[in-house]
C-alpha cells in the first residue's frame, strides 16, 4: 500500500487522448531488442505538483483544503506542450516533459507554498513537472532512441488540480479546485544592495 498524498493535475478527455497518442508513438518508436515498455493506464496519468509524503492522510484538514483553494485562485488556466521524452534510470520511468511553461511551474510552487503555510513539510518540491507514460526496468543504460520520439501534437490543458491519495494501485481524489487566477503571481526579486 502506497499511502502517497499530493496535489496533482490529471488530464481531461482531450488530454487523455493526446497522451494515448503519445504512448502509441512511443511504442512504435521502440526499437527491436530494446527493453519492454510497460505503459501506465489512463487513470494513472498525472503530474505531481508537489509531494506531501506517505501515510499523511490525516494531514487533510480544512486548513489544507483552504490553502489549496487559495493557490488555485492565484494561477490562471493554461496549456503546456510535450517537449521531449526521457528515461529516468533511478525509477525506471519514461516521462513526458513539458516545454517551458511558467504557469505550470508557478502552480507547482503555489501548491508547495500552500502545504508549508499549513505547517507541513512537503517531502519534495516539483522542479521538473512531468507525466509518467511508461516504465522500463530500473538502472538500465541510457535509452538514446527516446530522443527521436516525435512529441508534436496538441497541447494539454491545465484548468484545475486535485488532492490525490494513493491507497495502492490507484489514485483517489480527495478534493479538487478549478484554476481561477487572471495572471501569474509576481516572481520575488532581491533588491539591489547598492
Amino acid at each position: 500500500m502506497s499511502g502517497a498524498l499530493f496535489p496533482g493535475w490529471r488530464p481531461d478527455a482531450a488530454g487523455r487522448e493526446r497522451l494515448a497518442e503519445q504512448i502509441a508513438t512511443l511504442l512504435a518508436a521502440c526499437p527491436t531488442g530494446a527493453p519492454k515498455l510497460q505503459p501506465r493506464r489512463p487513470e494513472q496519468w498525472h503530474a505531481t505538483l508537489c509531494f506531501i509524503g506517505y501515510g499523511l492522510r490525516d494531514a487533510v484538514t480544512p486548513r489544507l483544503l483552504s490553502a489549496f483553494a487559495d493557490a488555485a485562485a492565484r494561477i490562471p488556466p493554461h496549456d503546456f506542450t510535450i517537449e521531449r521524452i526521457e528515461y529516468w534510470r533511478q525509477s525506471g520511468a519514461v516521462v513526458a516533459l513539458p516545454g517551458p511553461c511558467p504557469a505550470l511551474q508557478a502552480l507547482c510552487d503555489e501548491t508547495y507554498a500552500a502545504v508549508r503555510r499549513c505547517g507541513l513539510r512537503p517531502q519534495q518540491a516539483t522542479t521538473q513537472p512531468h507525466v509518467t507514460l511508461a516504465y522500463l526496468g530500473r538502472g538500465l543504460d541510457p535509452q538514446p532512441w527516446l530522443a527521436g520520439v516525435d512529441c508534436t501534437g496538441a497541447s494539454l490543458r491545465v484548468d484545475g488540480f486535485e488532492l490525490l491519495f494513493n491507497p495502492g494501485g490507484r489514485y483517489e481524489s480527495l478534493a479538487s479546485w478549478p484554476l481561477t487566477g487572471t495572471r501569474l503571481p509576481a516572481i520575488p526579486t532581491q533588491p539591489a544592495l547598492l
